[in-house]
């Protein structure tokens, strides 16, 4: 155990303090304020439209249409245009890495991202009972209107597309950020920038000293992007979200993958590393843009898209610690688990597990390294497969981490019942997986 950690420790806890990830990180918590917020209106929506039309209560839902209606303009301005929440964050996290003015970098961030993106967007109407009018000459001469058959292509510009700000763009957010805040906050390490006279005021200097950075870090990106537009006959955005995003997102949807992040993150649990920190690149880069991509399907009642998401581990899988106080109460007779299991059973209620993990231990305790492991590696097993089998809805909604379990899975779910039953099912699959090493310590404990 001592030489797996003294191999293991070293590399995670470069991986948990690399600079740049640990900016990735608290760049995907720095938009959840804004992104809870969304989720919360879409959970109210699902509560006003949702429920009642399965019962055929479509009356409540119209005496509040005004609740309605206000929820739906507060995801619009949230996970609508999560992307453009994101990158902004990304610069000033980078920004914090070099010392540098965080508010320009941001602003540069956010600016590059922009000039990356497309600024047109073109919907498809097919016409039907148009006899014999002749449709190219009818529209000939008016600009963003092309035919095609029956098909009426018009084009409008001079605008963000929506399928480029939200959820999709994040990849290209991701890498267009990166960039331009580095190339940004070198430049201003090297003091590339307009000098002024003393005399000048602090507010209005510090502006101009990101003049010639912020100038060569957005013409570098607009350099990429004209060129690959005009090599590829694509756009930047579009090239990443078909050959990355799209790809990665599909691949974490497989169920090696899922159950290989559950058994990563609780194993750098049992050394004392912080796993959601150092799996947070891939929790919140992968598993997170699947969950707001369902969030947005859910909003527009379109089919879900991905299996499982970032929330689906909190629904299903880390309240495993529960189940071995469940185990305790049940069997134990070791004094020490049963008072560690009455101090934390309240704070595991809410999904807060240090105080059982640190207390009885859990970390580093060799007896309980195996059903540690094991549990997440079951229960996400389990509710993979009962989602991707269609027997309980896809998690949609993003909960606030401390919802109690359970509970979690049926709003996660959008009130789906099933939920619920998958929830208790994991939670005694965990307390049967800890029972017989409770009982081992009982005889140690002997």
């Amino acid at each position: 155990m001592d030489g797996i950690q003294n191999k293991i420790l070293p590399i995670a806890t470069k991986i948990g303090n690399q600079r740049f990830l640990v900016a990735l990180r608290d760049s995907f918590i720095g938009t959840m304020p804004v992104v809870m917020t969304g989720s919360i209106a879409i959970l109210i929506n699902a509560f006003l439209v949702d429920i009642p039309s399965q019962f055929n209560l479509e009356n409540i839902t119209a005496m509040f249409q005004w609740w309605v209606d206000i929820n739906s303009l507060v995801f619009k301005g949230s996970i609508s245009v999560v992307a453009l929440l994101f990158i902004y964050c990304l610069g000033v996290n980078i920004a914090k890495i070099y010392n540098i003015d965080t508010l320009s970098s941001g602003l540069v961030a956010l600016s590059a991202f922009i000039i990356s993106i497309g600024n047109s967007m073109t919907s498809t109407y097919s016409l039907t009972n148009t006899g014999d009018a002749d449709l190219s000459s009818l529209f000939k001469g008016i600009d963003g209107i092309t035919v095609t058959g029956n098909n009426l292509n018009v084009t409008i510009t001079g605008l963000l597309p929506g399928a480029q700000i939200n959820s999709n763009g994040y990849f290209t957010a991701i890498i267009v950020g990166f960039l331009s805040s580095i190339v940004f906050c070198k430049l201003m390490g090297k003091n590339w920038t307009i000098k002024l006279p003393e005399t000048v005021p602090p507010a209005i200097a510090k502006p101009f000293l990101s003049i010639i950075p912020a100038l060569v870090s957005l013409y570098v990106v607009g350099v990429i992007t004209y060129f690959f537009s005009q090599i590829t006959g694509s756009l930047l955005i579009d090239w990443i979200y078909r050959v990355l995003q799209t790809p990665l997102l599909g691949l974490s949807q497989s169920f090696f993958a899922v159950v290989l992040v559950a058994v990563l993150t609780q194993f750098f649990w049992f050394f004392g590393i912080h796993g959601g920190n150092v799996m947070a690149p891939i929790m919140e880069g992968v598993f997170g843009v699947a969950l707001l991509a369902n969030l947005e399907a859910f909003q527009n009642n379109e089919p879900i898209p991905y299996v499982w998401t970032s929330a689906s581990y909190g629904s299903y899988v880390w309240y495993a610690t529960l189940g071995l106080l469940i185990a305790i109460f049940w069997f134990s007779k070791n004094g020490h688990y049963k008072e560690v299991a009455k101090l934390g059973v309240a704070p595991c209620l809410f999904n807060i597990g240090e105080p059982v993990m640190y207390g009885l231990p859990t970390v580093l305790n060799p007896l309980l390294f195996i059903p540690f492991i094991l549990c997440p590696a079951v229960m996400s097993s389990v509710a993979y497969l009962a989602t991707d089998l269609g027997w309980v809805s896809p998690v949609t909604q993003n909960v606030t981490w401390v919802m109690p379990p359970v509970l979690y899975g049926f709003f996660s779910t959008g009130f789906d019942w099933r939920a619920i039953v998958l929830s208790l099912v994991n939670l005694t699959l965990a307390t049967l997986i800890y029972l017989p090493f409770v009982k081992m310590a009982d005889k140690e404990a002997v």
